[in-house]
């Protein structure tokens, strides 16, 4: 007679392995861990390379939302900056408006402008909208504030203005609070 082979002890080994700590899971968790570090990095070095390729102008003193902003450019060139919102709140459109005033109609079709909206004190990833040219120097945008806000915390509006003909970058930013 046939003896049937032991599975109970097969199985015993198996499960007594499977206890035993595997160096690939240190493995993986040290993959994972080099996974995030890079692309925390690799956000950074980006934002950083930008911030370095934009020449800033500074704002004069304002009140957001209340007043306009303005922002003396080359020359005799401006930028207005204006929030049509008197209560900005997370995750409502936030109408936002932006004159340019000094450019020939040509120059003005030959821009971009895009509005970076970032905690001050708080990266909030990315978070850029693309302006509508409306004519006459206006671009307008609506985009969303992040749902991730504190109860009171202060936002900052960048408007980086692209040059299409000479690949340069310019722009001002503006300080204004939200309460949630």
């Amino acid at each position: 007679m046939l003896e049937e082979p032991n599975y109970c002890w097969k199985n015993l080994t198996m499960l007594e392995k499977s206890k035993a700590p595997y160096p690939i899971n240190l493995l993986l968790l040290l993959a994972l861990v080099g996974i995030l570090f890079t692309i925390w990095y690799a956000t950074d070095y980006v934002n950083n390379q930008q911030d370095d390729q934009v020449t800033w102008y500074s704002a004069t003193s304002c009140q957001l939302p209340h007043d306009a902003c303005l922002t003396k450019l080359e020359g005799n060139r401006q930028l207005t900056f204006k929030l049509h919102s008197q209560t900005p709140k997370p995750l409502e459109i936030l109408p936002i408006s932006v004159q340019l005033t000094g450019y020939s109609e040509a120059e003005l079709e030959n821009l971009q402008l895009e509005i970076d909206l970032q905690g001050r004190d708080m990266y909030m990833g990315y978070n850029r909208t693309l302006m509508t040219y409306q004519g006459e120097g206006l671009f307008t945008a609506n985009p969303i504030l992040s749902i991730c806000t504190e109860a009171v915390m202060v936002w900052r509006a960048s408007v980086l203005i692209n040059n299409l003909t000479t690949s340069t970058t310019y722009g001002s930013y503006f300080d204004f609070t939200v309460k949630s």
